[in-house]
């Protein structure tokens, strides 16, 4: 049973201080935050009660399930029952009163994604907890707003290209330009900081001429000089920073510009605007631990089995054959959850990308196609 009544009180005890209050600020916070959570009460209730009033119609539940959802007025936490059908086990209040399955209703979701695309990520999680009361972290912040942003870019794509419309073909590449091309290589990671003080966004660009990569065998290459730069500070301030480093190296001339990331969309964002005309390469190891996530969930504890079914999904990559990819995806027997998202997240990053993934054209220009650090040992860098 909920105990209104020690709520109210609280409330009453701040109204009868009006007289006495000498911060304003403070007191609106705190009247706000006992207001906000009584009326998280009252909707749990209300939304429990509609619950248990459905369900007095069935019978034979064999047990209940915790269902958690982000509102504007926080966090609401409802338990549903469990039913035994020929078909397996089956929440019926689920279906019945068409429950979301996310548990970010549309407004808070709305929110954090204002937040999140209109600030750095540390800010955004800084404003988003005291408004909504909701308890994340920057990390759980940060990867919700980046698969939104995923899904309604896969959306977008739906609509504006047939199903079977085929991998746009990069026209910029040509192989006589190659002696005198600029790479610059962007990725963006949420790191952990000191002391418990959460994660926040670091963001790492390389630039190189391609006059200074060397293979050592068929796998490896090296760069014999590159620049970078680091931080962690605002996206705007890095962008300036690549952008400046950019002209330092380029000097007076007019490179061909490969531009290499890992998906983001600030990324591709950020080379459209500084670097028009520049060929858009999606970073080939990125891609392939997407793939590692489908082997090792359609074959967990079978390391040899993942390793040769990612190296044949590689393969096909590497033949521009990405939607061969997909449907050996959807041909594993999916039986767990982990799998399923597994596969829906390599398909929405494919499908996203798709203008950047045309690694057999890349390939037989002799383009690089990722700057992992692993393909990129024994640098000569200097701090920018």
């Amino acid at each position: 049973m909920i105990d209104f009544n020690s709520i109210v009180e609280k409330i009453e005890t701040i109204q009868h201080q009006l007289s006495q209050w000498q911060d304003l600020n403070q007191f609106v916070g705190e009247f706000h935050i006992f207001w906000r959570k009584l009326g998280n009460l009252i909707q749990q209730q209300l939304v429990q009660t509609h619950i248990s009033q459905t369900e007095a119609k069935y019978h034979g539940a064999r047990t209940k399930r915790p269902k958690r959802y982000y509102t504007p007025l926080g966090e609401m936490v409802i338990q549903r029952r469990v039913y035994p059908t020929a078909d397996g086990l089956e929440v019926k209040a689920d279906k019945e009163l068409g429950l979301p399955p996310d548990k970010w209703l549309p407004q808070v979701l709305e929110l954090a994604c204002a937040l999140g695309v209109s600030s750095e990520f540390p800010n955004a999680h800084q404003l988003f907890v005291p408004w909504t009361g909701i308890e994340i972290t920057e990390k759980t912040l940060a990867n919700q707003v980046e698969d939104t942003g995923n899904q309604l870019e896969n959306l977008q794509i739906e609509i504006e290209t047939p199903s079977n419309k085929k991998t746009q073909k990069p026209s910029n590449i040509n192989t006589s330009e190659i002696e005198n091309i600029l790479y610059v290589g962007v990725d963006g990671v949420m790191t952990p900081l000191n002391n418990n003080q959460g994660y926040k966004e670091a963001k790492v660009g390389v630039i190189f001429w391609s006059t200074d990569h060397e293979k050592s065998n068929r796998k490896r290459g090296r760069i014999r000089r590159r620049e970078y730069v680091a931080t962690l500070k605002s996206r705007n301030e890095f962008r300036n920073s690549v952008k400046t480093l950019y002209h330092q190296i380029a000097r007076q001339t007019r490179p061909k510009t490969v531009v290499i990331g890992d998906g983001a969309h600030w990324i591709w964002d950020m080379a459209t605007e500084q670097f028009p005309g520049s060929i858009e390469i999606l970073d080939f190891f990125h891609l392939s631990e997407y793939v590692w996530a489908v082997a090792k969930a359609a074959y967990p504890n079978q390391e040899v089995t993942q390793k040769e079914w990612v190296k044949s999904q590689q393969n096909l990559l590497k033949q521009s054959q990405w939607q061969n990819v997909i449907k050996n995806c959807h041909q594993l027997k999916v039986k767990r959850q982990e799998l399923r998202e597994a596969i829906s997240n390599l398909e929405r990053y494919l499908y996203n990308n798709q203008t950047r993934i045309d690694y057999q054209s890349y390939l037989r220009a002799g383009l690089i196609v990722t700057t992992c650090k692993h393909n990129l040992p024994n640098l000569q860098t200097r701090k920018f």
